[in-house]
């Protein structure tokens, strides 16, 4: 199988997982059996919802936390330790924490820090961290050839856990 990418808007996790299950929509339970066994607890809830948006249909995937929420800073050693030592099926198990590794160095750049030290804000909360299981599970499950198109350059700014940023 052959995939292409064509990141017109950008492109988040959800937005790929979506993506991936509008076309391969048996895949869904598997992928979601696979997040929980990543550690995700039973108060986050995992849904695939039709949505369409102006002339345009297709699906969102959406993770929710239920009952109160705290923002928390996650370790990146701490969410690579827990997949290491997780259940995922090694391929899956090994992107994920690829992925997480990449976000890692990034963040270990713009801070001037090194990896080990890192803790994420918004990466490190469990919608994001089942963005990553469920697209590195989708990536495995795929045994495709990935392309993917120009990302699109950003402007404008947004307001983060470290203040405003470009």
């Amino acid at each position: 199988m052959r995939i292409h990418l064509d990141p017109i808007g950008g492109v988040a996790g959800d937005m790929f997982i979506a993506a991936i299950l509008d076309a391969k929509p048996e895949w869904y339970e598997d992928m979601c059996a696979s997040i929980r066994t990543a550690g995700l607890p039973q108060e986050v809830e995992l849904s695939l919802r039709p949505h369409a948006d102006f002339a345009l249909t297709g699906t969102r995937f959406n993770v929710s936390e239920l009952g109160t929420h705290e923002h928390h800073h996650t370790p990146f050693v701490k969410i690579r330790d827990m997949l290491s030592h997780s259940t995922l099926e090694s391929g899956v198990r090994q992107t994920a924490i690829d992925i997480f590794c990449l976000l890692a160095e990034a963040e270990a750049t713009v801070h001037g820090k090194s990896i080990e030290t890192i803790s994420f804000h918004e990466v490190g909360e469990w919608h994001s961290i089942a963005d990553i299981v469920g697209a590195a599970f989708l990536i495995d499950r795929g045994s495709a050839t990935w392309t993917i198109g120009a990302l699109p350059r950003g402007r404008g700014t947004i307001d983060t856990s470290h203040g405003k940023l470009p």
